[in-house]
């Protein structure tokens, strides 16, 4: 499988040394690498996964042809752009990575999890929807088949198991976590401790103040919700660091996570919480 284009231009360069995982299952690492591809996209691309055959990538928003608000490279469908541009907007991204067209979900923050396979690949993709309705994961384990989410502050969440060929998209908002979508998403899988979990660039907690209602619903499904509260702020929710901790408490062992903040870096991811009215950055994931 050739990463970048076709024609071997703006193809991501082999990695240098081996970026095999550690081998430490309890430690957080970050083998997620921002590689700059053809036409001004850039995304992270966890290098190791790369060398053993599976690409997860979590795109940033240059590069693309969406403007004002939606600039460059809005990948949603439901951002309020125009579909048009966020179509071409796909099809670029997926030719800077060198993959065929991805499945998507109508996310919905809930809990559904659905199975794609070939028959769903490609489906709908420049159409201005998206085929699979009323999911906020997707699961393949096909080669040939990518699947994405799309997000602008919840929280990216890629899961493999190499040894089942499996990967999962999870799009993990505050109401789905609440409503359970990290369970549903791990029950897809036979053995949590052989999930590589990869947490992407999310809103962190000094843009995300709540109110106690949305810290009580969270902490009834993960135990006890990450927070930070001082002084006479509303409590300020860590939800990254809240699906680290619940993942770890459900079994998996091997994680990693980006400590970017979405709301921190409005020049290279869209941000709700910072900005409104946006676009939609992807979490990108493939057997290869």
């Amino acid at each position: 499988m050739m990463w970048g284009r076709r024609d071997g231009r703006g193809a991501l360069p082999p990695p240098e040394e081996d970026l095999s995982a550690p081998t430490n299952p309890v430690a957080s690492f970050s083998m997620l690498r921002p590689i700059a591809l053809e036409d001004g996209i850039s995304a992270l691309v966890d290098v190791s996964l790369r060398q053993r055959g599976v690409l997860v990538a979590f795109t940033e928003r240059g590069g693309g042809v969406s403007s004002g608000p939606f600039s460059a490279l809005n990948l949603g469908m439901r951002s309020g752009d125009d579909r048009a541009l966020v179509a071409e907007n796909r099809r670029r991204a997926c030719a800077a990575l060198g993959i065929p067209a991805f499945v998507a979900a109508h996310q919905f923050h809930g809990s559904v999890v659905r199975s794609v396979g070939p028959a769903d690949a490609g489906a709908r993709f420049d159409l201005g929807d998206d085929v699979v309705s009323g999911a906020d994961a997707l699961v393949a384990g096909a080669s040939g088949v990518p699947i994405a989410v799309t997000v602008a502050d919840c929280v990216p969440l890629a899961l493999v198991d190499m040894a089942a060929r499996r990967v999962a998209a999870v799009h993990a908002g505050w109401r789905g976590v609440a409503a359970g979508i990290l369970r549903s998403a791990l029950a897809a899988f036979e053995d949590p401790a052989r999930i590589e979990a990869l947490i992407g660039p999310a809103v962190g907690p000094d843009h995300y103040e709540v109110g106690p209602e949305v810290v009580e619903a969270v902490s009834a499904e993960a135990g006890r919700a990450c927070v930070v509260e001082d002084g006479p702020r509303k409590p300020r929710l860590d939800l990254p660091a809240t699906v680290e901790r619940m993942l770890r408490q459900l079994g998996v062992a091997h994680l990693q996570r980006s400590n970017l903040c979405t709301a921190c870096e409005p020049g290279r991811f869209y941000s709700y919480r910072g900005e409104g009215r946006t676009g939609r950055q992807a979490l990108i994931a493939a057997l290869l």
